[in-house]
């Protein structure tokens, strides 16, 4: 049997090597998350050596594998100590805020496989163990950093809130991912960016005013694309929910509309802009979604 070729896998060389790959990494445009597979894959033509992705057990590979099962743990250590919880991927198709006693919160829509059955309830259910029948979802326990106690304290209201959020998020996110149009695609983004900055610290109610007339803006034109019609290039929502109707698309946009609609100027301070208006203009961007889905624009639902 060959001996295994000594490649670094610590100190000084292989931390200089895995700079060099995952810089260049970045600069082929792979996102940090997808580096650590690439990385093994470049050590490996690199040295011309197999290289076990992650820290496997040398004890359940082929020898001529096995040798290398510490650089190739060596790599996937180098990657979790340099980048941490951004090597996580968020799987869930999107995300919403609803506003609890006056505080926001995010809430999460979460990737659906098989049949569920969604409930709203003050009290945390607890993790299935039987595989029979539909999966059985709290909402509640989808809010990001909600507590049984806080849970135990919602009203009626607040759950009613929950389910209307969630309600409208569900559709909209997953039509937005399974409609192939580079606009929804681009909606999808200004949908999370007027997520992030309702929940921001900071007062960034107009940044997300204007996130969420991007998206209502994109989608109208999508709408109309995919109906065949062509847009003029405007930020007048009204502009854009007149065409659609050319397009054979029917309802009533005026009022999602009418919440949404903003000047540039948003962004700067210069229209006012609470960051109630601000929540209420992503609602309506996301029932704006699933009115003109509804309304037989040509988009996917994404959900059987």
């Amino acid at each position: 049997m060959t001996a295994a070729k000594t490649v670094p896998h610590e100190g000084p060389a292989f931390e200089a090597m895995m700079q060099e790959i995952d810089a260049r990494l970045g600069r082929d445009g792979y996102g940090i998350e997808d580096r650590p597979i690439h990385a093994g894959r470049e050590v490996s033509l690199l040295h011309s050596v197999p290289i076990p992705i992650g820290d496997q057990d040398p004890s359940r590979l082929p020898p001529e594998i096995a040798a290398y099962a510490p650089l190739g743990a060596a790599i996937s250590r180098w990657y979790e100590e340099t980048y941490g919880d951004r090597l996580k991927v968020d799987m869930k198709p999107g995300r919403t805020v609803v506003r609890l006693d006056g505080d926001f919160y995010a809430l999460g829509i979460p990737r659906i496989f098989g049949s569920f059955q969604f409930v709203s309830t003050r009290d945390f259910l607890p993790e299935r163990v039987s595989l029979q029948g539909p999966d059985l979802c709290n909402i509640v326990q989808l809010i990001e950093h909600m507590t049984p106690r806080k849970a135990a304290r919602l009203t009626d209201a607040d759950l009613k809130a929950v389910e209307e959020a969630f309600g409208a998020a569900l559709y909209a996110s997953y039509t937005l991912e399974a409609t192939a149009h580079d606009l929804l695609s681009s909606a999808r983004s200004d949908v999370a960016t007027a997520v992030t900055a309702l929940m921001d610290r900071h007062d960034r109610a107009g940044e997300s005013k204007w996130a969420s007339l991007q998206a209502a803006e994109k989608t109208l034109k999508a709408a109309i694309a995919l109906g065949g019609g062509s847009f003029p290039f405007t930020h007048d929502l009204s502009r854009l929910a007149d065409k659609v109707a050319g397009v054979g698309v029917t309802g009533d946009f005026s009022a999602l509309v009418a919440a949404i609609q903003c000047t540039p100027g948003i962004r700067y301070g210069e229209e006012p802009c609470t960051p109630v208006q601000a929540l209420a203009a992503h609602h309506a961007s996301l029932k704006l979604v699933n009115a003109l889905r509804e309304g037989r624009a040509a988009f996917q639902s994404g959900l059987g």
